[in-house]
């Protein structure tokens, strides 16, 4: 259904653009570079972001499900600019970038000379927009992409909905999706229990700061993008790129034994740090053990852990228990991060004392 009404909605900013062409009309509202954060490694660097109306979301100090109503009709009812070229300089070289019929653009480059990790193992990037197809500007941005140092022992993968971000995906009908995601600020979107102090305890490995990458990767769309960088930074969870997806155009490549957006998105990842293993964490909610095992199966000696969240689902919990006697897949079912933790320290993940000490803010 949300397919069918964006593409409704296309057509009509198709025939609506047409009409103000045929008029003369010039849009003059103000346009906006949104960078995603990104991730790079050695010479290999890949970017996403979108380029957009500005529509000036207000984050208000009170706890307002009006204001919180109004941000996520304006995050979901965006106005995106197509043909624009963004212009990228990283690490001493110019990539062009294309915007799509969504606004948005997406590289993926070698580049001539090995990226530099910065504070806290994040690259800079700078991004300028001087000119639509319909208009001149000068629209410039700061994005960054992370570099994890030679230090780092592994990184992480994690879900967003029901695992780090109370979601309810389950509920009937996902209406208690639908309430969370409309009527709800980041500041009242729930964390889970000892979350954060797993998460950041992974991050540090054995070593005394942190050190390990972490990436997130949801269903979720794009639209979301500001409200769960803002989650993360409220609920102390460490910083990473968000891989989210596109609600609006369908899937252009879908190779063979294609398992979803979270799937690919792992893949990439997996394949722009060959040398790195991974552990992945996800819940029981929906398809992470069986998109996990997938992973797993492809790359055995690459995923050091894998952790699902059990949504307390007794229905859910037998049949993922059951798969995993099945498929004789390393995969542990836990209760809460205090499960999870005790059995990263058993594997030499993580100190046990970082994550019991982990004081949440």
């Amino acid at each position: 259904m949300l397919k069918f009404l964006r593409k409704l909605d296309r057509m009509a900013n198709r025939l609506s653009r047409t009409l103000k062409e045929w008029l003369g009309y010039k849009p003059n509202w103000p346009i906006l570079i949104a960078p995603y954060k990104g991730y790079g490694h050695g010479q290999r660097v890949v970017l996403r972001g979108r380029v957009i109306k500005d529509r000036r979301i207000v984050k208000s100090e009170v706890n307002s499900t009006w204001r919180a109503l109004l941000n996520n009709y304006k995050r979901f009812n965006s106005r995106e600019v197509r043909g624009a070229t963004v212009h990228i300089h990283i690490n001493g070289e110019y990539f062009p970038v294309q915007t799509d019929e969504e606004g948005y653009f997406f590289l993926q480059k070698t580049l001539s000379r090995p990226l530099s990790n910065g504070q806290d193992q994040w690259h800079q990037v700078h991004l300028r927009l001087t000119e639509t197809p319909r208009r001149k500007m000068d629209v410039q941005a700061t994005g960054k992409v992370i570099v994890p140092g030679k230090e780092a022992t592994f990184g992480f993968i994690s879900d967003v909905d029901d695992t780090i971000l109370k979601t309810d995906v389950t509920s009937l009908l996902k209406l208690r999706v639908l309430y969370h995601t409309l009527l709800k600020s980041a500041d009242l979107r729930q964390s889970f229990g000892q979350a954060a102090a797993f998460f950041q305890a992974l991050r540090c490995g054995l070593a005394n700061e942190p050190v390990n990458p972490v990436f997130y990767v949801s269903n979720s769309p794009w639209n979301l993008y500001d409200l769960l960088e803002e989650f993360l930074q409220i609920n102390n969870l460490p910083a990473g790129p968000i891989l989210l997806r596109d609600f609006g155009l369908p899937y252009q490549e879908r190779p063979e034994h294609y398992l979803g957006h979270k799937h690919s998105s792992i893949i990439r990842i997996l394949e722009t740090y060959p040398h790195l293993p991974f552990v992945l964490i996800g819940d029981s909610g929906e398809q992470d053990p069986y998109i996990y095992e997938a992973v797993a199966r492809a790359y055995p000696d690459r995923v050091k852990a894998i952790y699902i969240r059990d949504v307390r689902s007794i229905r859910r919990a037998r049949r993922i228990k059951r798969f995993i006697q099945d498929t004789g897949v390393d995969m542990k079912l836990v209760q809460n991060y205090r499960h999870a933790a005790q059995d990263a320290a058993d594997r030499g993940l993580l100190h046990w004392e970082r994550f019991k000490g982990h004081k949440s803010t």
